[in-house]
Parts: structure tokens; sequence; C-alpha cells
């Protein structure tokens, strides 16, 4: 009897410290893409993600994204985390356009793919806060706590986006507090 009690505590407590796992996966998805296409995968806790697109067409034609994410603290997580975020098989092969690719996993991740492109009938110069959308700022309302030990991996077959043309914006986070962007600004001129 005393023999299956110990067990039984024994077993109870290796199962409290067993790292919570958070796992995002795309296979074998998106081939043959034509044209905008965008997706966010989230697995976890308050993640924010955005793919954004703004198109100008004319003689004062201006195109531009503002975005902002906002994470005043990061939470409190006292267990090990284990994350993964996995982009497998021949996900977006041979694709044409604009892709943009948000995957993350774990907790408090922000990604942001965003693309402006603007057709214009004459010469423009670029303001400083235009310029200034291709800045990463440093995240300074995020509060320090302490982060759990834990594995955090990210991986992509070689055969992910494999003869796709076009423009290809992709974030992968796998952790805590991760922040991660990808901006894109096109000016033509006729």
């Amino acid at each position: 009897m005393r023999e299956h009690l110990l067990f039984s505590i024994v077993l109870l407590l290796s199962l409290s410290v067993q790292a919570d796992s958070m796992s995002a996966s795309i296979d074998a998805s998106g081939q043959a893409y034509q044209g905008n296409l965008s997706v966010s995968q989230a697995a976890g806790l308050l993640q924010q993600q955005v793919n954004a697109r703004a198109l100008a067409v004319g003689v004062d034609g201006v195109s531009t994204n503002t975005i902002v994410q906002r994470q005043e603290k990061l939470p409190q997580h006292a267990a090990p985390l284990d994350a993964q975020a996995s982009i497998t098989g021949d996900s977006f092969r041979n694709g044409s356009g604009m892709v943009g690719v948000n995957q993350a996993a774990g907790m408090a991740n922000q990604q942001i793919n965003s693309a402006s492109v603007a057709l214009i009938a004459a010469p423009e110069s670029l303001d400083d806060s235009v310029l200034a959308q291709s800045v990463t700022r440093p995240n300074d309302s995020v509060s320090t706590v302490p982060i759990p030990a834990g594995e955090r991996r990210v991986d992509m077959s070689n055969e992910a986006f494999a003869g796709s043309r076009g423009v290809v914006q992709l974030n992968q986070s796998a952790g805590i507090g991760n922040r991660s962007a990808n901006h894109l600004s096109i000016r033509v001129v006729d």
C-alpha cells in the first residue's frame, strides 16, 4: 500500500513539471497561389499578427500603412514552455504574386507583414513620416518578467516557397515576447 501511495505522489509531481506544449504547423498548404495571399497562424496566448496591403493609383497616389501593436506587459508564466512553429512539405510552392505568412507559437509574439504600392504620374519625394514606417522601434512598454524554461524551435522545409515568384514575406516565431516585421514600399513613377 505504501509503495502505491509513494508511486502516485511521484507520478503527480512529474505531471506538474511537464512543459506546456504549444505548436503551430503549416503542412503542404498554399501551393500555386496567385495574386495576394495572407496567412496568420497562432498557437498560444496573446499573439498579435497583421498582414496589411495598400495600393494607390493616380496623379497624387500616396500609399502608406500605419500599424500599431501594443503589448503592455508580458504575462507571468511559471511552468516551462515548449513552443514550435513549422512549415513543412511543399507549402506555398510555385506561387505567383505576394504572400505574407505570420506563424507564432508561445505567448505575446507580435508579427507584421505590410506592403504599400503607389503608381503615380509625377515624381514625389518621401517625407520622414513615410520613411519612419520602415524603422523598428524599441518596445519600452513591455515590462520585464522572468522567462520560463523550455525549448523553442522554428523550422521550415527546404521545399517550402520553392519556385515562388514575386514577394514573399515570412515571420516565424516560437517563444515569448518576440517582435518581427517585414515592410515593403514600392513607388512607381510613370
